[in-house]
This record gives structure tokens, sequence and C-alpha cells, in this order.
């Protein structure tokens, strides 16, 4: 008897169950569908339009050591395509898969996380971005408004779409959903970028993002440079927009590989800037230079708005300002700018850090444009910022800075030294007086700011830190960008004609369009930092400062469940009926209690 109670917990290991299959997959013709191949014997899945292109069926008598792998079906049921690799379950107590997407086969990746060199200030909760995951988006619309959307992405037309997200865990959907295209050079190019707008007063909204980007990475061949800065960017405590990886198709038409960003406004500063709570919030500016005389330097031109060009300081929330003079306060930071005397101010950090700016916050994100050689941002262009007059700074507000857009970076885009010294990037013709006047003529701010270099290149930017950050993610996105690459654009415009070769070689070589590689890049820059400021990087990769309680973010929190359905959308998730353990010991207790009526 007890030889074979130990053969039915044996056999409990191994217990049959019911597992349900899910894979994300569109048929390459309208009347091929998806089906799980176990052991040669495939069972057919379903998708409808509430799931769709997520395909899913039970498979009963399942064991939890099955393997498993996806097959496309054509309408006969016969298979045409089948997945190269085995899949197994991630635990052997599931009934159910994650939203496996057909032909990739990680669905979690393990992304080793950047030190933190000061307390990253993360948002609050959302399962919008997940580091570890590429998401899919499934978009739906009106053919001839999209059409049209990308035919003449300048038009500022917009469609009207019906929006699914897909992750490992969840289906959301939302219908109604505003899709335009977006940025200003991006529009040059055959692969777009878009924006998305959840209308909030109709209760539409993304997990409490409802304005997000999509960026196209069109201009650089490794898909990393903004990811890698945004990462960074949380790592050095600058409140930043959250970025993830998704899958982009509209129509059922595959458009590639983009980078889902957080797009800045009223909402991106109760979820990020205010960490969810309720705030009233003050001016937002976004900052930008229309052309190479135009920029958004910060410099004074006089005491009313007229004077200053709407498209270099674009209004996107309006504060205490007049109507009428919607630049008012930014006005008269620039007049005290103007009025800073960097050599006989008294007290410079009181100056500004008491009633007018953010000073450490501005002086991290001065270092992370020059350390990645950021040629299209305020330190050498004037450009792609916003300044938000944060009123809960200081005794009555502060001016924050807000960085955005980081693609031109580590070489892309100018041809930067990374062995050269901070005060040989910029030559201040134009003068960008924020940097002139704080960090390269004022003794006081410039030993904070070196002292911010010195912190973040022994701690975050160091090859010892970057470099598996920067694998982990190449290996995570590498079929997707095969993918991506091979794709038929949808617009007219420029194709850099980048191959999957500069996608890797990019890493460690100098490839097509780009003056700098990553991985040398950041090994030159920290050594020169290193030799500049007399000091030896340390060995290791220990945080300078304990990591933070998460709320969410985009880090490694996917435990999808924990979320509380949107308002107005449809969510659902795999949470599985049972477990096989359970069903295991059923069966154990079933037998044994047999065995005892015939004791």
């Amino acid at each position: 008897m007890v030889k074979f109670l130990v053969g039915l917990a044996a056999l409990a290991s191994v217990a049959f169950a019911d597992i349900t299959f899910s894979c994300i997959g569109y048929p390459s013709v309208s009347t091929n569908t998806f089906g799980v191949s176990i052991n040669g014997v495939i069972t057919k899945l379903v998708a409808n339009e509430t799931t769709f292109p997520v395909w899913s069926g039970v498979v009963p008598g399942t064991t939890s050591a099955v393997q498993y792998s996806y097959v496309e079906l054509n309408a006969a049921g016969t298979a045409v395509k089948t997945e190269a690799f085995v899949r197994k379950l991630n635990q052997t107590t599931d009934t159910w898969t994650e939203n496996e997407f057909f032909e990739r086969p990680v669905t979690h990746h393990v992304v080793p996380r950047l030190p933190y060199t000061y307390l990253a200030t993360y948002p609050s909760k959302s399962k919008a971005f997940k580091e570890t995951q590429i998401a899919t988006l499934h978009l739906n619309g009106d053919k001839a408004a999209i059409d049209a959307l990308n035919a003449n992405p300048e038009a500022e037309t917009e469609a009207r779409v019906i929006f699914r997200f897909i992750n490992a865990k969840t289906i959301y959907t939302q219908t109604n959903i505003t899709l335009r295209t977006s940025g200003k050079s991006s529009k040059e190019f055959a692969k777009q970028s878009y924006k998305i707008k959840f209308d909030t007063d109709f209760n539409q909204t993304f997990f409490s993002r409802p304005n997000l980007k999509l960026r196209s990475m069109a201009t650089e061949p490794t898909y990393l440079r903004e990811k890698m800065y945004i990462d960074t960017l949380n790592a050095v405590g600058v409140p930043t927009q959250q970025g993830s990886y998704v899958r982009l198709y509209i129509n059922n038409e595959p458009y590639g590989l983009y980078l889902m960003v957080d797009d800045i406004k009223k909402s991106f500063l109760k979820q990020t800037v205010h960490g969810g709570e309720n705030v009233i919030p003050g001016s937002l500016i976004q900052a930008n230079a229309p052309t190479l005389t135009e920029q958004a330097d910060l410099a004074y031109k006089g005491p009313l708005t007229a004077a200053y060009g709407k498209e270099t300081y674009t209004m996107q929330n309006l504060g205490n300002n007049p109507v009428t003079e919607p630049l008012s306060q930014l006005i008269t930071f620039m007049k005290d700018l103007q009025d800073f005397n960097p050599a006989t101010t008294a007290d410079p950090v009181g100056y500004w850090n008491n009633t007018r700016l953010d000073l450490d916050g501005f002086l991290r994100n001065m270092a992370l444009e020059y350390l990645f050689g950021g040629f299209d941002n305020y330190w050498m262009a004037g450009s792609n910022y916003f300044i938000y007059f944060n009123p809960t700074l200081g005794t009555s507000g502060k001016w924050q800075w807000l960085p955005t857009d980081f693609d031109g970076t580590f070489g892309n885009g100018a041809e930067i030294d990374p062995k050269g010294s901070y005060k040989a990037l910029y030559n201040f013709q134009p003068d960008h007086p924020l940097v002139s006047k704080l960090i390269i003529n004022n003794t006081v701010i410039n030993g904070l700011f070196t002292t911010i270099l010195k912190e973040i290149v022994s701690t975050t930017f160091k090859p010892e830190a970057m470099n598996p950050h920067i694998e982990a993610i190449n290996k995570m996105i590498s079929l997707d960008a095969q993918w991506d690459l091979s794709l038929t654009r949808k617009s007219p415009g420029k194709n850099p004609g980048f191959t999957f070769d500069d996608f890797n070689n990019n890493l460690v070589n100098i490839t097509k369009d780009m003056s700098g590689a990553i991985k040398p890049w950041v090994a030159q820059r920290a050594a020169a930092v290193s030799t500049e400021l007399a000091f030896q990087i340390p060995a290791g990769t220990v945080d300078r400062v304990p990591p933070p309680p998460r709320k969410g973010g985009n880090g490694d929190d996917d435990n999808d469940n924990e979320d509380t359905p949107e308002k107005g959308g449809n969510a659902s998730h795999n949470n599985g009926a049972a477990s096989l353990t359970a069903s295991a010991m059923a069966l154990v207790a079933m037998v044994a209690s047999s065995l005892m009526l015939f004791a």
C-alpha cells in the first residue's frame, strides 16, 4: 500500500489538467488561423473580435511537463507554418500560458537594471510600461483616414481607431481613440512616429496614461539610444517619460517596432511629477528650435509674449499666467537669467534654488546631455525640453526641467568627440545662458555640476554598469528589429537604409550615418570625465542610494492583476482556473479514498 501511494504521489507530479493556450498571431492570409501542437497533435485555437489577434483554446488532459509549439493553419486545418522551437509552461503548476507572440520564443526577458546614483522618482503605478516585455498594439480604423494620415503626415489630420493593448497577461481595449502622426523632423521619414490620445472627458484612458507617443526610432540603427537615455534618467532621479517597446499593427498590417513613451501633458504632470496626487498644475511650456536661428535658448527678448516665437515656446498648460500673456512667468525667469551675473552674485545657488529653479534637477539633466552627447537638446541646440512651474517646490513654486526626445545621442546627428571636455561641447553661438552662466562661468554651481558628473560616472554611466543593460535590451529586441527592418513603410519620405548588421554593429563600431558607437562612447566619455576631474572610477555596480520602493512605473513589476480595470475600458487577464497541483492532489485523495474502502 505504501509503495502504491508513493507511486500516486509521483503520478501527481505529472497529473493531467485542462490547460489554456494563448498565441498572439497575425495570419499570413485572412482565412488562416492558429493552433497549438503537442506531440504532433494539433488543437485549433480561436479568436473573436474582442480578443484578436490573441488566439486561445483549452487542451484537456495535458501534463505539467507539456512541451508545445504554435502553428499557423490554413482553412483546411493543415499546418502551413510551425514555430522552430519548443515551449514549456512557466511554472509546473500553471493551467494557462501567457499571451505568447508567434515565433518569438521569449515573452519575459531578463534586463539588468542600472545602478541608482540618486533616488529615483518613479511615476504612479501603471502597467502600461513593462521593460522586460515587448507588448503588441493592435489598432483598427477607417482605412481611408489612416491612409490619408500616412500619405501626408504634415497635414495634422487624425483617425479614430479601436485601440487594443496586449502584453503577457492583459488584453485591454478602448474604442474611438485619436491617432495622429507625431513630431517635426520625424515626419520626414517613411516610418512615421505617432501619438495616441484618450479622451478622459469620456472616461477614456490607458492605465492612467491617456497621452502616448509611439517613437519610430527611424533615425538610428540600434533602437537603443532613446531607451538607454530614459533608463539613465530614472537611475539619476530625474522625473521622465517612461518607455517600453511595442509591436505596432494597424488594420492587421505590420508597422514595426516602436518605443511607446508618455506624451508630456497634464496627465504626465499628475502621474509622474506629482506621483498620482491631485495637484493643480502650474505653467507647462514645450520648448523647441524650429530653425537654427530660432531656438528656445531662454534668452530674454522683452516683457511681452509676442517677442517669443509660438513654435519656440508652446504653452501646454496656462497655470497662473494671464490668457493675454501666457509666457508671463517664464519671461520673468528669463529676465532673472539675464540679470544674473555669474561672477558677482554673492549666493548663486540660493539665487536659483531658493525660488527660481530646481537647480539639482537641471544640473542632472545637463550632465546627461553632456555624457550622452545630446546634440538636439538644450545645451547644444536650445531644443527638446519642457519647463514646468511646479507649485509644490520650495515655498511658492519653482521651475522644473523635463527633458524629451533622446534619439540624437551617442554620435547620432552630429560629430561630437566622446573624449572631449564638457567645456568644449558647444561654443555658445548663439548663447544658451542657463548653461553658459550657471555651469561654465559660475564657480560655485560649476562645482555642483562636476560633483554630479563624478557621482553619475562612478555609479551609472560606466561600461561595467551600462554594458549589461545595453546587451540585454539588444538581445530582447533583436528578432523584432530584424522584422522591423524587413517591412515596407507606409509613408513617403526618407528611409535611412539601416541593416540588421548595423543594428548589431553600431553597439561597438561606427556604422552608416553614425559618428559614434554606443559601448565605446560610454567607455571613452566616462574615461574622459575621470581624467578631467581627476578621480578614479570605482569598480563594481553598487547602488549609490538604496533602490526606491516602486509604484509600478517602467519597472519589473509584472503583477498585472493588481491594477483595477480602467473606467470605460475592457481589460481581461490570464489568471488560470485552477492549478495542476490542486488537480493532482485531488486525484491522489480520490484514489486513496477508494483504496481505503477495500483495505
